[in-house]
């Protein structure tokens, strides 16, 4: 059986995500098994999910995701570069996975290979990274401008929020020397952010501007059926939009408390923690917070990710990889391959929560610490009801017949 890997948020789940699928399938074949490593409930842009994991997955799964796994909280609040290891390194760990397919503005798969070969081989242009970074860019933008300087054309893709993407896991296949094999799809609809679908393909980010307006009918042409009907039935139910103004005076709460030697557990030692530490101080929201920190060289993204990291006890000591396998959602194919993994998958596979329990004593800090994540992230619901803890370990995967 041909098993491809798919790295995913699916923020909500809309037609270009579908897109994706079904290209896959088109280049793989019609019978190939479709695995997502799909972030939890908060992501990679340092936010809250609009929609809790469980229900992402279930929309994924009604939508052509065969089995959908829970990528590492360490890994969904890192930068692109962690990120893609993070979940890049779950697929790996399961045994199983042959290819791996991932969307991009250039799907010139040649191009992104000389790309991140240039990013990875940081040594060869360490002045210009050291050059760039002294005159404050970010790493990101530092990184490149040195891969420019070598490879005019590889730097260029690195411009796009999705290419880098695509090359960041392409570095990591490279540094896991992993068999999957890369299969790049170009891109299709609203670019990333962008604020006007294209060809009846939206951004996730303009669904979830519709969403939090309360004008969710809109959307309706822009998602699939199945994925449209899950995030109908959260908002009537009272757990979707999740939104960071809910929780914004509980997180605000708990920056005060923290001191510049402790913001830098989260962030490094590379000045932001005295920004943070200031405009903790001296504002009253997490946005205005955020907007006081960020400069060129810490971008809005990362300020938000530290600050989110520093709630939720996360530091940057926590390595982005897994230490087991959390299943969200799972079909008649993902059964089959669940079965397989006994064999092929290493680390311990967590289908009940209830039974996180059992598992050796040396995972328990990180299984007790996704479970703190998931009842701050409940504070988020908009139903005050649905405020109360423990829900962790009363959710189940959703099984597709």
């Amino acid at each position: 059986m041909t098993v491809c890997g798919v790295v995913a948020e699916y923020n909500p789940f809309h037609a270009g995500h579908a897109h994706h699928l079904a290209e896959t399938r088109r280049a793989l074949g019609a019978d190939t098994a479709i695995v997502c490593a799909m972030s939890g409930n908060f992501v990679q842009r340092g936010d809250l999910a609009i929609m809790e994991k469980y229900r992402r997955a279930q929309a994924a799964a009604r939508c052509g995701a065969d089995l959908v796994l829970e990528t590492p909280l360490s890994a969904c609040l890192w930068s692109a570069s962690g990120f893609a290891f993070g979940a890049v390194s779950l697929l790996d760990a399961l045994g199983c996975v042959t290819h791996l397919s991932f969307g991009a503005e250039n799907a010139d798969l040649a191009l992104l290979r000389r790309a991140a070969d240039l990013s990875r081989a940081q040594d060869a242009h360490a002045d210009a990274l050291r050059q760039a970074l002294a005159a404050g860019l970010p790493y990101a933008a530092a990184v490149q401008q040195a891969v420019s300087a070598a490879d005019p054309d590889a730097g260029a893709l690195l411009a796009s929020p999705n290419n880098t993407l695509a090359i960041e896991y392409l570095c990591a296949l490279g540094t896991l020397k992993s068999p999957m094999q890369p299969l790049a799809i170009l891109r299709a609809g609203g670019a990333h952010d962008s604020d006007v679908p294209a060809d009846g393909l939206p951004s996730a980010s303009y669904l979830r501007g519709l969403i939090a307006q309360g004008d969710t009918e809109s959307c309706r042409p822009l998602m699939p059926e199945a994925s449209f009907a899950v995030l109908t039935q959260a908002i009537e139910q009272g757990t979707a939009p999740v939104t960071r103004n809910a929780v914004d005076q509980a997180i605000l709460a708990h920056l005060r408390r923290l001191s510049p030697g402790d913001l830098a557990r989260y962030c490094g030692g590379d000045g932001l923690k005295n920004r943070l530490w200031t405009a903790i101080r001296d504002h009253s929201s997490f946005a205005a917070v955020c907007t006081a920190a960020q400069t060129r060289r810490y971008p809005l993204a990362r300020v938000r990710r530290v600050l989110l990291r520093a709630w939720l006890d996360l530091p940057t000591s926590v390595p982005p990889t897994a230490d087991y396998v959390r299943v969200l959602a799972v079909g008649a194919r993902g059964r089959e391959l669940l079965r397989r993994m006994k064999d092929t998958c290493p680390l311990p596979v967590i289908v009940k929560p209830v039974t996180e329990r059992t598992l050796p004593d040396a995972l328990q800090p990180t299984l007790a610490h996704d479970a703190l994540a998931d009842d701050l992230y409940a504070l988020g619901y908009p139903a005050p009801a649905l405020h109360v803890g423990g829900d962790h370990f009363r959710k189940t995967p959703f099984c597709l017949p």
